[in-house]
């Protein structure tokens, strides 16, 4: 029978043990902290949307904000539930194995010290001259080395596989991990832009006006805000007025263009009606 490396083996599943009881302690720790910031964020943002704000657009923002940040931390909140529900039992279960395996070690290690002890005590009989065949002894020895034969097999099989198993079932681990994180802020990043985009410019601008207005302060003021945007729209109308005039020069200059083509074209023909002519004297 081939020998296997059970010493060395029964090693790894004592280390397995060690390394994933840390994993799942690091994963528990990682949902608890995971949890608090959440209820955290969850509180700064219901405040946001508490705020008593008369202005329409501060009031729209505030509300936006708060319910896009409220939803993000919601589905994180439903992705950081399956560290729970998905990744530790994962954990426990890799750990329930090793220590499994580690038993089936030592069972077939007892088993092959009897074997080896029994071997031996056959020896010892065949020498005193003792009829061994179809003894109890015998029938012990033939059944454990079935039985080793057919556990060794399952052991190298695992032996075998130990490594895939360790680095794929890890992989998926830290890649949720990942996953779930990149996830999460690139959410958070399309939300802000989004909210961003809502903003308008007219809306602001009429909102500050309505707002300075509505405590009394100086018409002035309100008329310096509908200066300010003026100018701005003269600016706007003046690229428009550069951006027109430089389009009709464009197209005067194609017309003279074009027109002098079409002179320089009606000068040859007639040079070549001249000399036509020339020729038909010529010919006379």
């Amino acid at each position: 029978m081939e020998e296997i490396p059970i010493p060395k083996f029964q090693q790894k599943t004592e280390t397995e043990i060690k390394n994933y009881s840390v994993i799942k302690s690091v994963l528990s720790k990682l949902y608890d902290t995971e949890n608090e910031l959440i209820k955290k964020r969850k509180g700064a943002f219901e405040d946001i949307k508490d705020i008593n704000e008369e202005n329409p657009v501060l009031k729209k923002i505030y509300k936006n904000f708060s319910e896009g940040m409220l939803k993000l931390e919601t589905e994180k909140e439903n992705q950081v539930m399956k560290i729970k529900t998905k990744l530790i039992p994962t954990t426990e279960a890799r750990i329930t194995e090793a220590k499994r395996t580690k038993q089936n070690i030592g069972n077939y290690k007892n088993i092959e010290s009897k074997t080896k002890a029994q071997e031996e005590e056959v020896e010892k009989m065949k020498k005193k001259g003792q009829d061994v065949k179809g003894s109890q002894i015998s029938l012990n020895i033939s059944q454990n080395k079935s039985y080793m034969a057919e556990e060794g097999k399952g052991l190298k099989d695992q032996i075998m596989n130990y490594e895939a198993d360790r680095i794929n079932i890890n992989k998926k681990i830290m890649l949720y991990l990942i996953n779930f994180e990149m996830a999460y802020h690139a959410k958070y990043i399309e939300e802000l832009t989004k909210l961003f985009n809502d903003i308008k410019e007219e809306d602001l601008k009429k909102s500050i006006k309505d707002s300075v207005m509505s405590v009394g302060v100086s018409q002035n003021v309100a008329d310096e805000i509908d200066d300010e945007e003026q100018s701005e729209n003269n600016d706007d109308d003046d690229d428009e007025d550069d951006q027109e005039e430089l389009k009709k020069s464009k197209l005067s200059k194609s017309k003279k263009s074009a027109t002098k083509k079409s002179k320089n074209k009606s000068q040859k023909d007639d040079d070549d009606d001249d000399e036509n002519e020339i020729d038909d004297d010529d010919e006379k």
